[in-house]
């Protein structure tokens, strides 16, 4: 074997060594990990409402006429309940040509022109009173009443100061029954429940009752910290 050869597997050889060496002398670290997981509810503060007119004909401009005509006496009715300009945005628009029923006679296609309206209400005694107004105004759509929540970070918050305090006690809990003491903090992983969800909500036509119910937010982490 060259002399040159023999030096440089000699030199790869100690070079291993000594990351042996300073493998084996390296303190193994004990972690532990654990899960905690919140949940803080609120109950909501404003009511979204989505209303609109659908209208119908075989001439196009006839159909739009329409369906301006009742949503303007919609949005009046609207105003005169008090409810801001700020308060009520177009949330779908569409005009849409529907072909002839086959076989149906006298069917010869129209066109159906859709406007729908999301309105919102920080009162809830007032959302009775809207949808009778408004369907009186010529609204003969409506798809429901959604109970939100303003401020849903304020509820993460909550759900998250919960969810590390959980995590920290089952931690010490199983440091204790091992006989070792809780270190730092090494990694912290979070995962949400996604938004709040309605726990309660009903509206019964002329009965007028609107229950806002309850909604929560749930903050799962993965907490992993060091053993002493």
């Amino acid at each position: 074997m060259p002399m040159q050869m023999k030096y440089l597997l000699m030199t790869a050889v100690l070079i291993a060594g000594i990351s042996l060496g300073a493998d084996a002398g390296e303190r193994i670290e004990h972690r532990i990990s654990v899960v905690g997981e919140g949940q803080a509810s609120a109950v909501p503060d404003k009511a979204r409402l989505s209303v609109g007119v659908i209208t119908s004909s075989t001439n196009v401009r006839e159909a739009s006429g329409a369906n301006r005509s009742s949503m303007q006496k919609m949005l009046q009715a609207l105003a005169d309940l008090g409810v801001e300009e700020r308060d009520m945005a177009t949330s779908n628009f569409s005009i849409h040509y529907e072909n002839p029923r086959p076989k149906v006679e006298g069917d010869g296609g129209q066109y159906r022109v859709s406007n729908m309206l999301r309105v919102e209400l920080s009162d809830f005694e007032q959302v009775d009173s809207v949808l009778e107004e408004v369907v009186r105004a010529g609204a003969n759509q409506i798809w429901g009443v959604e109970m939100v929540i303003s401020d849903v970070g304020a509820l993460a918050t909550q759900a998250r100061a919960k969810a590390a305090e959980s995590a920290r006690v089952k931690a010490e809990e199983l440091a204790r029954l091992h006989g070792r003491k809780l270190g730092e903090v090494v990694q912290i992983t979070e995962s949400s429940g996604g938004r709040p969800m309605a726990r309660m909500m009903a509206m019964e036509s002329g009965g007028g009752v609107i229950k806002p119910g309850e909604q929560s937010a749930t903050v799962r982490l993965e907490v992993v910290y060091e053993l002493r």
